[in-house]
């Protein structure tokens, strides 16, 4: 066969071969592991999701309570108000309402409608008259939430309560088990939602491919899936077999694969020379004073041009956090931004850069002392450059707090980018002690076309501006939609291409220069 080794039809056969023997071996080794660890695993998971529905339908009695004891008229402003007061307070829900005789009046963030609009059918009612919608569409935007109702009272629960706990492996129901009966309904989860069950009882079991896990506590009710393999215990004595021979195979398709691609460089690679030989540049858009405007601040965006072939931030970015390298990568975007705009920044003391970073950026505890280093040898305040953070950099509540506080005793403002997408509360917001929200675009496009969702601005506005928030609004194309914003109170910044779409920083120059 040794004659054959050079020819290129052989090299081919054999990599297929061996993609095709260590594929078979890696599954057969994946679901002998699933068989051994996956009832542990799956009893963490369930006991966190269990006491997290406890959690959410607790506060959920709790407030309704309190609104059906409301010492305002119903509906007035006094209650509208109170009942906002009580939202911020919450955790776990969107909004709280007031119901009477089938109709929906108004609630803490969709405010007063003009007119009452009718429920939808329940999907469960209680004995003592607690009526429960699995996932009923709300009236502050087009999305939909599970809602608990009881007298004149309801409230909407945060459909993305438990996203911090989900993992890829499992699929899960929680179901609401309202108190005195026995009936369940599915309300989170991918599992049944809106299904109406008796109360499962608390265990383990197998149906088929599929492994399952029933817990149940106060009014709440979990049950977890996972599918599993069918190798039965005969198969144990060949599991060394198999893995020594799929880790032999592994060995040697990987060293076939980077013999054959020595020559290629991968984007890892790629990324490290732009990042070592000032391969990446910056861009600018402006931030304007919608009433007036003026020109008051910009966000930098890094680009990336190897060989005239623009690579997008959205695919550079998920490489460099992958391959470790995101930290260097932000602190370059830092780097490149000081060398720009420093004497800008110098030269207009109001003027500031926003500057976006990743999680992995807000958890390193050297991160805050790396970029006070660099603002000190360009002799720029740590005020000028604001730090815009995703809500998804958040879900781990202790620790964002920490490190925003970290962050923000340096003199930084730090805001919450793309605002809404994350369907994150305004209250969790004042948790995290933030400066202020950049509103998603998704809003903004909404605005002249007759949405629903029109309604929410106004009210994510106010609300901002009662917590001392400063407000961007992204996206702003369209002269309608400036005229839009500029008519509200309080004052709002924009940013979008009907005010500059992103540019050099010799450009930015140019325009301050001009307003001066």
């Amino acid at each position: 066969m040794s004659r054959y080794f050079d020819r290129l039809w052989y090299r081919v056969v054999l990599i297929a071969v061996l993609i095709a023997a260590g594929a078979l071996c890696g599954t057969w080794i994946s679901r002998l592991v699933v068989i051994s660890s996956d009832r542990g695993q799956m009893r963490i998971f369930s006991e966190r999701l269990l006491d997290r529905a406890v959690d959410v339908f607790t506060e959920a009695d709790m407030m309704l309570t309190v609104i059906n004891t409301s010492p305002y008229p119903f509906c007035s402003d006094k209650e509208i108000s109170y009942l906002r007061d009580v939202l911020f307070g919450t955790r776990y829900l969107k909004d709280m309402g007031r119901v009477s005789d089938g109709f929906f009046h108004c609630s803490a963030v969709f405010g007063n409608g003009k007119k009452p609009m009718p429920l939808v059918a329940h999907d469960l009612e209680t004995p003592a008259g607690k009526l429960i919608y699995a996932n009923s569409r709300v009236a502050i935007s087009n999305s939909s939430a599970p809602i608990i109702g009881i007298g004149k009272a309801n409230v909407v629960l945060d459909p993305a309560s438990f996203e911090t706990l989900k993992n890829s492996a499992y699929a899960y129901v929680v179901m609401y088990n309202p108190q005195g009966t026995s009936s369940t309904v599915g309300m989170f989860g991918s599992l049944n939602i809106g299904k109406l069950d008796v109360k499962p009882p608390d265990g383990v079991g197998r149906i088929g491919d599929t492994v399952y896990r029933n817990v149940c506590r106060d009014m709440a009710c979990v049950t977890v899936h996972a599918e599993v393999s069918q190798l039965e215990a005969s198969a144990q004595p060949i599991t060394t077999i198999i893995s020594i021979f799929g880790a032999t195979l592994g060995a040697a398709l990987a060293t076939i694969i980077i013999l054959l691609r020595r020559n290629n460089l991968s984007m890892k690679t790629r990324l490290q020379q732009a990042l070592g030989h000032n391969g990446l540049t910056m861009e600018y858009q402006p931030i304007v004073d919608i009433a007036t405007g003026r020109t008051v601040a910009a966000e930098a965006l890094v680009r990336w041009k190897e060989n005239g072939e623009a690579i997008p931030p959205d695919v550079f970015i998920p490489v460099a956090e992958k391959a470790g390298l995101i930290n260097r990568l932000t602190i370059c975007v830092i780097e490149n931004v000081l060398k720009d705009m420093a004497p800008v920044l110098d030269a207009n003391p109001d003027f500031h850069v926003s500057i976006n970073i990743t999680a992995a950026d807000l958890f390193n505890r050297d991160f805050s002392a790396q970029l006070a280093s660099r603002l000190e040898e360009a002799n720029v305040t740590s005020s000028q450059i604001v730090l815009e953070i995703t809500e998804r950099s958040t879900a781990n509540a202790a620790d964002a707090i920490e490190a925003i506080k970290r962050l923000r005793s340096r003199g930084h403002r730090i805001f919450i980018d793309d605002f809404g997408t994350g369907y994150s509360s305004l209250a969790y917001l004042g948790e995290l002690n933030v400066d202020g929200i950049k509103i998603d675009r998704s809003f903004t496009q909404t605005i002249g076309t007759g949405s629903v969702s029109v309604s929410i601005v106004p009210q994510i506005i106010g609300m901002a501006h009662v917590h001392h928030l400063d407000i961007v609004v992204e996206g702003i194309e369209t002269p309608a939609q400036r005229d839009y914003f500029a008519a509200l109170v309080p004052k709002v910044d924009g940013q979008g291409w009907l005010f500059g779409r992103p540019t050099s920083a010799a450009t930015i120059r140019e325009l301050l220069n001009s307003l001066t």
